[in-house]
C-alpha cells in the first residue's frame, strides 16, 4: 500500500479503478444496465477503501474515497453504457420493438425502441456514476474509521 501514497493518493487510485471498472462495467453490462448498477457499487466499494489507504494522514476518508469515485465514475460509465449498446445492436431493434410492443400492448416502431433504449442507457449512466461515487466515499469513510478504531 506504499507505492499508492508516494505515487499520487486518491486521483491515482481513482484513475486506476476507473480503468478497471471500464473494462468490468462492459462485460458486465453485456448482460443488461442492472448488472452494471450491481458492478458500480462493487468497484466504489474497492475504489473508495484503497484511496482512503493511499490518502491516510492527508484527508479525510470520505473525502478521499469521494475523490476517487469521482476519477473512476466516468471510466466505469463510458465502460458500461458501451457494453449495454453492444448487447442491444447484437439484439437488434427490430426484436426490441417486437418485445417492447408485446409488453406495452400497443405498436411501438424500431426507431422509437432504439429511442427507449438510448433513453434508459443514458439514465442508469447517471444512477451508476451516483451509486459507485456513493459507494467510494461511504467506504473511504469506512476504512477511516476502521483505522483509527
Amino acid at each position: 500500500m506504499e507505492p499508492e501514497t508516494k505515487h499520487g493518493g486518491a486521483l491515482r487510485v481513482g484513475m486506476v479503478w476507473g480503468g478497471i471498472g471500464g473494462v468490468v462495467g462492459f462485460l458486465v453490462s453485456l448482460l443488461g444496465s442492472l448488472a452494471g448498477l450491481v458492478a458500480a457499487a462493487f468497484i466504489g466499494l474497492s475504489c473508495g477503501r484503497r484511496a482512503a489507504v493511499a490518502e491516510r494522514g492527508r484527508r479525510k476518508g470520505a473525502v478521499a474515497g469521494l475523490m476517487g469515485g469521482v476519477m473512476a465514475a466516468p471510466v466505469f460509465v463510458l465502460g458500461a453504457s458501451a457494453g449495454a449498446v453492444a448487447a442491444a445492436r447484437q439484439i437488434g431493434s427490430s426484436a426490441m420493438a417486437q418485445s417492447l410492443s408485446d409488453w406495452m400492448g400497443m405498436e411501438v416502431s424500431a426507431e422509437q425502441a432504439w429511442d427507449l433504449f438510448l433513453i434508459s442507457v443514458a439514465f442508469f449512466a447517471l444512477l451508476q456514476a451516483a451509486v459507485l461515487i456513493g459507494a467510494s466515499a461511504a467506504a473511504g469513510a469506512w476504512a477511516e474509521r476502521r483505522g483509527r478504531l
